[in-house]
């Protein structure tokens, strides 16, 4: 129109599409693009108007023909389709979906779907109302009252969820609330807790997480509480560390670790960490390296060594990950360069991420685009993150590719590499068209990004 803003057609279908008349919507959408054929409004209504129908895989059609018209992809229609994705998700019988789509909401900020997330806040189902009213903890006065109702629920799922709610939003103003969760039942629900607290990093739970870590008869509950002491730090934790190297529990054994490294000087505690660099479960040995290099520089290459030797390729990359921080850059990029004649493609592909790291570019690049034609999906992913990520366009279109082939799971894998790449393909817009309800909103979440 002469003032700006989109025709008066397109604003008509508009108003079409807020009353819910979508083919009433659709039809003055196309009547302004047979004059206004790049109109970016009516692009957008028609879309929506797909969407609305039910039939998602010719909105994410029409998204591809308007992407390839206007010559890029246009985040505005994009992110209008992933919301809708969510509010849809909000209204099917699942309450794992449910709950899904309003973490993400949540987790993304969406104003617009605020009162779908309130209306939920009274679902029969205690796993969608906890998320629900976590999410709305802060913004709507009958949340926190529910919450701490769905604290008692018979769900643990539930529970969990308010805890980490509570504890995010709340803090430690809420320490009524959370501290009496380390005794629930549920070991879910007591892991829950035990992380609100690593966050708080308050000396006043020192305690109670101390007997956790000694006493609890969960391995991840006794590892966490290790690891939020280690964050709140203090003296005197040499002594629990040294008796938690002893759990039946390898996260719990590695947590410790990181308590003796916070207590770098304190020799009973280095004396450990070098013993421990020695021992033959070599998942301990590195970790234990990393504390020992961290804390006086000691050089480690022959954990590093004793590591790659291992017949285990999964312990091969490993000491490849630690060489940076286990020694000094020349040694380290001579040990990193052996991985790349390694008979694992797992394994090169490791060597080929920290050489990358490390600035060796050319030969990271080659072994990179090799992994790219793989047949195995992670290594393939790997690669064409890094390689997305230098903004490399044959890898941008594995990924997009990936985004539709495979099982669901392998589709989720794929679009969750196109966040760490940091990029928009076709195929992950097309993803909101799938017909699996979990890949859609893997799909959304990324496009909110």
């Amino acid at each position: 129109s002469a003032c700006g803003g989109p025709p008066r057609s397109a604003r008509a279908a508009q108003q079409h599409l807020r009353e819910g008349d979508f083919d009433a919507a659709d039809a003055a959408a196309d009547k302004t693009l047979q004059t206004h054929p790049e109109d970016p409004t009516s692009w957008r209504v028609k879309i929506r108007a797909e969407m609305g129908r039910g039939d998602l895989p010719a909105a994410t059609a029409l998204y591809q023909q308007w992407k390839e018209r206007r010559g890029s992809h246009d985040a505005k229609a994009y992110r209008m389709m992933a919301t809708t994705s969510l509010w849809q998700a909000m209204s099917v019988p699942g309450a794992e979906i449910k709950t899904r789509a309003i973490q993400i909401v949540e987790r993304h900020e969406i104003e617009k779907l605020a009162e779908s997330v309130r209306d939920l806040m009274s679902d029969d189902d205690d796993l969608v109302a906890a998320a629900a009213s976590g999410a709305l903890l802060t913004s709507h006065p009958a949340a926190p009252r529910l919450a701490t109702q769905l604290l008692h629920s018979e769900d643990e799922r539930a529970r969990a969820l308010v805890v980490s709610s509570i504890g995010k939003k709340v803090g430690r103003y809420a320490s009524g609330d959370i501290l009496p969760m380390l005794k629930d039942s549920s070991a879910r629900v007591r892991r829950a807790a035990v992380d609100v607290l690593g966050k708080w990093k308050s000396n006043k739970d020192r305690q109670a997480l101390i007997e956790l870590a000694g006493h609890d008869a969960d391995g991840q509950v006794r590892s966490r509480a290790l690891r939020a002491l280690a964050a709140i730090g203090g003296d005197s934790l040499t002594s629990l560390a040294l008796t938690a190297l002893d759990d039946s529990y390898l996260g719990t054994r590695i947590a410790a670790i990181a308590l003796l490294e916070r207590d770098k000087k304190n020799p009973e505690a280095t004396g450990a960490l070098a013993t421990l660099a020695a021992s033959p479960d070599l998942s301990v040995a590195l970790r234990a390296a990393l504390a020992l290099y961290k804390a006086d520089k000691r050089d480690c290459l022959e954990v590093l060594e004793r590591a790659y030797a291992s017949a285990e390729w999964a312990t091969r990359s490993a000491a490849l990950n630690s060489a940076a921080e286990c020694t000094n850059p020349d040694a380290a990029l001579r040990f990193v360069g052996m991985g790349m004649a390694d008979k694992r493609l797992e394994v090169r592909l490791t060597a080929a991420r920290s050489l990358l790291a490390q600035g060796a570019s050319e030969p990271a690049l080659r072994a990179l685009r090799e992994a790219l034609a793989a047949d195995q999906l992670t290594p393939r992913l790997l690669a064409a993150t890094d390689l997305a990520r230098r903004g490399e366009s044959e890898a941008v279109e594995v990924l997009s590719r990936l985004a539709r082939s495979g099982t669901p799971e392998q589709r989720e894998q794929a679009i969750a590499a196109h966040r760490a790449a940091g990029v928009i393909s076709d195929g992950l817009v097309a993803a909101l068209g799938d017909d699996n309800i979990s890949v859609r909103l893997a799909a959304a979440d990324v496009l909110m990004d």
